[in-house]
């Protein structure tokens, strides 16, 4: 049994502020406002983040994680 299940995926970095751009796998990408904390898998391995922001730009969200504060940490995370 999974203990987690994928939402989407970190594509790329927005701005300087530390936002990640993700392209969510639904149907509704306004249902990542449900959660206050994911999981991003990195390396095998995985590490918890709670969302601070949430933004929009076409099919894409913009994610503002608490503790990504500049491009340099948000970068590591695609």
């Amino acid at each position: 049994m999974q203990d987690y299940f994928e939402i989407g995926q970190i594509v790329n970095t927005s701005g300087l502020k530390g936002l990640v751009k993700a392209n969510l796998f639904t149907d509704d990408i306004t249902n990542i406002e449900n959660f206050e904390k994911v999981l991003v898998e990195k390396n095998k391995k995985i590490i918890e983040y709670e969302i601070e922001e949430v933004k929009y730009h076409k099919n894409q969200v913009l994610i503002k994680f608490k503790g990504v504060d500049d491009i340099d940490t948000a970068e590591t995370l695609k």
